[in-house]
């Protein structure tokens, strides 16, 4: 077993059709098709004498053997052409061709225009991703020794590189294994690129209005006066056919005419409309748009195809878009003072950023930030996110300085690997809190395997999110709650509450609720006990819950508090205030105030703080505590379990980060081609129990002897060879449940055991299983008895390939005593696995029963989870039961199944 890196390389971008460039615009990228040789030939006709002499080492033009091998990129195992374009245009094209089964020559060329943007270095990382996907290791390629930049790219890419020099040529050759020094060095070139991309977004030096009109109702009307009530920074831009000016703005009646360096340009016009406006704002040089035009993607196929058309065209030519169908964007940002949209209230300013799917509800949230008293820093409704989604705005306010929170509402994920990749890494320094909709499966799906069974819809999202560390709330109030703790206060050490309060039923609610968020109220002893005693009354309680009773004044409650504060027996503090006494109300929420900040100036400062009062006087303000904002919420309930999400996110960011592993002994090619020549044969399906095994032989799982007998003798001469006892199963990949069928026999000692089963089986399958294939009968040794355990994979079409793991056996999907990962795990992903199941009692050892070899358990789910990631053919796999045994004798897979499907790399360039 060895580390691979701390992050794995972005895979997950290799088919995405955007490339973000350095400068911040965008180009269209696509793998080539025949129907590309006039456009091909025209790049290479227009390359400069230089930039073709470095691509050629000739003047000669290429051949049109040449051309129209760079045209054809069907064969990803020979030959890909990618190329860049912008407005139906070539800017850079870049090539592999195989020279071995496991090397290939690469070679770039970009437009003169275009160079010093980045764009080879991402074509490169993209052909070296389909490259390693179809059984590459290796580059080559020629260069001149002057060629600086291009050398520059090759060094720069992340990956080993060798080189010689020969007559003023230098002849490059290095390994497609990323190093995680190229790693990190890929990821910051594209956040830097993907910043560059929205800043003129959202912080743009002037913005125009286009659907703007005398009608002050419009959509258009009501964001020109929005971006004037704000007191925007920058200049300000209209257009309009016919108005020499609106609202005092004057009018240019094309965007055409618009002056140099508007930014953005914000669209509210019927849809139909909007593509012209695209062409006219590009002429003008705007960099970037916010669509608010409704009537694409959500009214159906017509609209999907009316937006694909119109993303085409944004970035052809090299702009980006928020929107369509979006309410606008917001930057309170003192110095930018933007409300690009058409939201009647602007809440006030802070630290929290916030992404919305839904325009309606980013409305009915800025309106609950005022009244929350939770400051934003930016809102932007992404709407249909056809090109600027929320993992672009993650990377841009991972280095906002004013952005200190991040919230998401979620309705879909685009590219949900991509923003795993993103939010593991943000969330080390700014926690995100993600409200996502749809939790529910609508319909159903056939599922073969238990696995796939076991994995619902919101299974994915909550590996996922939990995956990446973001904290998911189920609802808006839930959202606020927890922005407002993580904005407010520092994050908990541990998951220890101290409680005070003046009465006893609000303590036992808050006792209850830490229990259930998974929080300890745990017992003071010793120091802190006696301090409190020395000034409450006996009737008191001082063990925690602090109970000083109703009669508590504003001086015990200064005390408590401070006292509570310096215990080291708490991580976070609840405060409780049930007003009794209505005229000492006040003056007990002063005292309040004096203890918090008592307690903070003795050194406490890294403790959580949170105020349960119901007082009317406070109203729904925060308890203010000097320069301290304190959360304040009337139950203790909605206060806890916010903490208890907090905690939770605490313990994660606060965790060695889990790394990703790769084994030496595995044969991802074996594997690879066993699925891949089943699905030539017979076009996907369950794989034979042969080939089953043999593909799991390829990646070390470590599986109980047997083999597949086709007569009783065979049976007899297998058994006698393996050693009685063994047991005998129908061997046949159409039949799901052997089990269900009684077509397995177990424990056979003798040699008439195993004649008599084999024959009763195959009577058997031919009674309930008429006219599917049988292979035969599987002979296979008997395990030592150990813990039925599950492991397998799903593919789920959104989110990728799934590992779950779990209790095994026949009755798996009647305990569900099963958790899920999005693949790849991270050896932290694999030990949360392993002790988030119910039955992790079992394993540790339960009623005189030896510990189970975790260890080797752990060894299994890591070895799934690259069999997942490293032959995507596979779409179903089961192994159940999975037997292990006591800790130092390993695991043994008694039974197992997988189904594959197409391949994956068929199309290259379909993802937005």
């Amino acid at each position: 077993m060895r580390v691979l890196a701390p992050s794995p390389p972005a895979t997950d971008d290799m088919d995405a059709r955007r490339l973000v460039l350095r400068d911040g615009s965008t180009a269209t990228v696509r793998a080539t098709v025949p129907g590309d040789r006039e456009a091909m030939q025209r790049f290479f006709n227009e390359l400069s004498p230089e930039s073709h002499y470095r691509r050629f080492l000739t003047k000669g033009e290429p051949s049109d053997a040449l051309i129209d091998r760079f045209c054809n990129s069907s064969d990803l195992s020979q030959a890909l052409t990618l190329v860049a374009c912008r407005e139906d245009r070539f800017v850079a094209v870049a090539s592999y061709i195989a020279l071995t089964g496991r090397s290939a020559e690469v070679a770039f060329a970009v437009d003169d225009r275009f160079q010093g943007r980045g764009i080879s270095t991402l074509l490169l990382e993209r052909l070296a991703a389909f490259a390693t996907a179809n059984g590459f290791e290796r580059f080559h390629a020629t260069t001149q020794s002057d060629n600086v930049p291009m050398l520059d790219v090759f060094r720069e890419s992340g990956f080993e590189v060798r080189s010689k020099s020969d007559r003023g040529c230098i002849d490059l050759q290095w390994s497609l294994t990323p190093s995680p020094a190229g790693v990190a060095s890929a990821e910051r070139r594209r956040r830097l690129a993907t910043i560059a991309s929205i800043e003129p977004l959202l912080a743009p030096r002037a913005v125009a209005v286009i659907g703007a009109s005398r009608d002050p109702g419009k959509i258009g009307s009501r964001i020109l006066r929005a971006l004037s009530t704000s007191h925007f920074t920058g200049q300000v831009h209209v257009v309009h056919p016919d108005a020499v000016e609106i609202q005092g703005v004057p009018a240019c009646r094309s965007a055409r005419d618009l002056p140099a360096g508007v930014d953005m340009a914000v669209i509210a016009v019927p849809a139909a409309s909007v593509p012209a406006l695209v062409d006219d704002c590009a002429a003008a040089g705007v960099k970037s748009l916010v669509v608010i035009s409704a009537g694409f993607a959500e009214t159906g196929p017509d609209g999907r195809a009316a937006q694909d058309a119109l993303v085409d065209k944004v970035r052809g030519h090299g702009m980006r878009m928020v929107g369509p169908n979006c309410m606008g964007l917001l930057n309170l940002d003192p110095d930018v003072r933007l409300n690009a949209s058409f939201s009647p209230v602007v809440p006030p300013a802070g630290g929290v950023a916030f992404s919305s799917q839904s325009g309606a509800l980013g409305i009915a949230i800025l309106g609950m930030a005022g009244s929350r008293h939770l400051g934003l820093s930016a809102f932007v409704s992404v709407g249909n996110k056809a090109d600027v989604s929320s993992n672009d705005l993650l990377e841009y306010w991972e280095e906002d300085p004013r952005t200190r929170v991040i919230l998401l509402y979620l309705e879909s994920f685009g590219n949900p690997r991509r923003f795993a990749r993103i939010a593991r890494r943000v969330g080390r320094t700014k926690p995100i809190v993600a409200l996502k909709a749809g939790r529910t499966r609508a319909g159903s799906r056939a599922a073969g395997s238990h696995t796939a069974a076991l994995a619902a819809s919101d299974v994915a999202v909550e590996a996922l999110l939990h995956q990446s560390g973001v904290i998911r709330v189920d609802t808006v109030d839930e959202l606020f709650d927890v922005a407002v703790c993580l904005d407010a206060q520092p994050l908990p050490k541990g998951r220890r509450v101290a409680v005070v309060t003046n009465a006893g039923g609000p303590g036992i609610l808050a006792t209850d609720a830490c229990e259930a968020a998974g929080l300890s109220v745990t017992e003071f002893t010793g120091d802190t006990c006696t301090r409190l005693s020395a000034f409450l009354p006996k009737t008191a309680s001082v063990a925690n819950p602090i109970d000083m009773v109703a009669a508590a004044g504003p001086d015990d409650y200064r005390r408590a508090i401070a006292i509570a504060l310096a215990a080291p027996e708490t991580d976070a503090l609840i405060v409780i205030f049930t007003p009794v006494d209505a005229p000492r109300a006040d003056a007990i929420i002063e005292g309040i105030r004096a203890g918090i900040i008592a307690g903070r100036a003795s050194g406490d400062r890294d403790k959580p703080v949170f105020a349960c009062i119901s007082a009317e006087s406070l109203g729904s303000a925060p308890l203010k505590a000097g320069d301290e904002s304190i959360p304040t919420f009337v139950f203790p309930e909605r206060a806890i379990r916010a903490l208890g999400k907090v905690a939770n996110y605490a313990g994660w960011r606060s965790a060695p980060a889990g790394l990703f592993w790769s084994f030496d002994d595995i044969h991802v090619e074996e594997a690879q081609r066993i699925c891949r020549q089943a699905i030539a044969a017979r076009g996907g399906g369950w794989l034979t129990t042969g080939e089953t095994s043999a593909v799991l032989h390829a990646f070390g799982v470590p599986t109980a002897v047997s083999a597949v007998a086709h007569s009783p003798d065979e049976a007899v001469a297998l058994a006698s060879v393996m050693g009685f006892p063994v047991a005998a199963k129908l061997a046949s990949a159409s039949v799901l449940h052997k089990s269900e069928l009684g077509a397995v026999r177990l424990n056979l000692a003798t040699a008439q055991d195993v004649r008599k089963a084999f024959t009763e089986i195959l009577a058997r399958a031919g009674k309930t299983v008429p006219g599917q294939t049988i292979d035969g009968v599987l002979i296979q040794s008997m395990v030592p008895d150990g813990i039925e355990m599950i492991a397998g994979i799903t593919h789920d079409p959104v989110f990728g390939p799934l590992v779950g793991f779990g209790m095994g056996g026949i009755d798996v999907e009647v305990f569900r005593d099963v958790r899920f990962r999005v693949a790849p795990l991270t050896d932290r992903d694999a030990d949360e696995l392993l002790h988030e199941i119910r039955g992790i009692r079992l394993l540790q050892g339960h009623r005189g029963r030896p510990p189970a070899d975790l260890d080797a358990l752990r060894d299994i789910l890591l070895r799934v989870s690259r069999l997942a990631e490293d032959v995507r053919e596979i779409a179903e796999l089961d192994l159940n039961p999975v037997m292990v045994l006591d800790a130092g004798k390993g695991c043994r897979v008694v039974d197992a199944r997988i189904r594959v499907s197409g391949h994956p790399n068929e199309t290259v360039g379909i993802r937005a």
